[in-house]
This record gives C-alpha cells, sequence and structure tokens, in this order.
C-alpha cells in the first residue's frame, strides 16, 4: 500500500466503486466465494485478488471488510462552487445537503447513502469538528460515497451565504419549534434547496441556525422526543423530493427562535 492509497471495504461497496469509477481500483481482496459478484461489474484489466484472510487484516479490520476491500484511487476533491452550478435532473430538485458537525462516522455514512438515494446533487460540510471520509463511513454509505459529490468547505456559515448567493433557499432542520416539515413540503418549496442537518445531541450551531431561510420540524406521533440525525435525514429528503415547486411570494422565511 502506499500513502495515498483509499480503501473500499465491503462487497457492496465495492460494487458500487466498481459501477461508478472502475477507473480508481488499484486492486481488489476478497475471499473465496465473495469475487463472483465482483467479477460480474469489474471491467477488463481490474484485479481481483482471492486471498487469506490474514491478507485483508493486513490491510483493515476484517470487520470492516466483510470479506471484501478494493485498493483505490482517492475520489476526486469537489468545490463548493462546483456543486452550486451543477444541474438536477429533469423533473428533480437541485437539493444539495449540508452538515454541521456530525462527528459519528456511521451517521456520516448514512447520510450520504440517503442523499444519494433520494437524488441529492451533493454534500457538503465544515471541517472543523466533523468527520472525514474513512473507510467506516464509506462503508456505512453502502458506496455512496463513491457516486456523489462531496465537499468539504472550511466554513459552513459561508458555504451557506454562497449558496444563497447562487440562488439556492436553505432549510435548517431542528428538534422542535420549526415549521411542521409535512406543511411545507405541501405548500412546496424552491427548487433550488439545501438542506442542513445538525450534530448529534447538539443540533444546528446558532450561526448556522440563522443561516437559514427556513426552520423545519418532523412531526411525530409517539413519546420519544426526536430522531437520530440519519433518521432524520432520510425522513426530511424523502419528504422534499416530491414536493412540489413554490412561489417565492408565499415561501415566507421562518424566523429562528430565540429562546
Amino acid at each position: 500500500m502506499t500513502r495515498d492509497d483509499y480503501l473500499v471495504p465491503g462487497e457492496r461497496a465495492v460494487v458500487e466503486l466498481l459501477r461508478g469509477a472502475p477507473n480508481r481500483v488499484r486492486r481488489i481482496l476478497a475471499l473465496p466465494g465473495h469475487e463472483l459478484e465482483l467479477r460480474r461489474h469489474a471491467p477488463p484489466g481490474v484485479a481481483i485478488d482471492v486471498c487469506t484472510p490474514d491478507a485483508i487484516a493486513a490491510v483493515i479490520s476484517p470487520e470492516l471488510a466483510r470479506g471484501v476491500v478494493a485498493i483505490a484511487r482517492p475520489p476526486r476533491a469537489w468545490d463548493l462552487q462546483e456543486l452550486l452550478e451543477g444541474s438536477a435532473p429533469e423533473g428533480r430538485k437541485h437539493l444539495l445537503v449540508a452538515i454541521d458537525g456530525v462527528q459519528d462516522p456511521h451517521n456520516l455514512g448514512a447520510i450520504v447513502r440517503s442523499a444519494e438515494f433520494f437524488g441529492a446533487s451533493g454534500v457538503f460540510w465544515a471541517r472543523d469538528r466533523s468527520v472525514a471520509v474513512t473507510p467506516t463511513v464509506v462503508r456505512a454509505s453502502a458506496g455512496a460515497t463513491e457516486r456523489l459529490p462531496l465537499c468539504q468547505v472550511t466554513n459552513l456559515a459561508r458555504a451557506l451565504a454562497q449558496a444563497k448567493d447562487a440562488g439556492f433557499w436553505v432549510v435548517g432542520t431542528v428538534a422542535e419549534d420549526g415549521a411542521d416539515l409535512r406543511r411545507l413540503a405541501a405548500d412546496g418549496m424552491p427548487d433550488a434547496l439545501v438542506v442542513v442537518l445538525g450534530s448529534e445531541g447538539h443540533g444546528l450551531r446558532r450561526l448556522t441556525r440563522d443561516s437559514c431561510d427556513f426552520l423545519a420540524t418532523i412531526p411525530g406521533a409517539g413519546g420519544v422526543a426526536s430522531l437520530n440525525v440519519s433518521a432524520a435525514a432520510a425522513v426530511t429528503l424523502a419528504t422534499l423530493c416530491t414536493a412540489g415547486p413554490a412561489e417565492v411570494a408565499k415561501a415566507a422565511p421562518i424566523e429562528p427562535d430565540d429562546g
């Protein structure tokens, strides 16, 4: 292995890498039996080495690999402006996901997986006090990290201001005191939208919250006060990605709660 090697653990994640960016693959290690599915997706020239558990353990935790790991070149580094200037498929919103301080790699991976599944155009988050893309994140995303543009920014509040200057509206998710997410979706949301998710246990920071045009809360029917951030991401994206367009005149911003 070299210093710039990028590890993609898990069969599903490696299959997504082969489907999305096979040219990045340097080598795949697989336990006997796991190579069969990989060969269905691997183009000619991709090396798949059937190996022993010790060979995988020399590269990565066997519990993380679960029989398969790809050694690859890192994905390209995306710039925020590229995400803002991109376009969504016809009939879909140009939706980006912003993350404010998520530190658990499993949560970041699950958020990226939901973002890719529901058709978001990219995900961005601040480098400070946030987890980076690690092999655990890649595995938790089921390979969505290998298909979706990802960007780390220096300052999230400035990044949100840049998004607004580019014509995006920003909706922040909060556990309470926001507008009913279902009502916002039913009223219609702008076609260029950034959904902001807060950190585990703390939610949105004050500067991030103040940067939002809307604050939305997922209504619950049970006794649990709120959802885990990755579960909240899936519900929010599923709701907003099917919401119709809104007239900006009726999309009145929701004032943040000062309490």
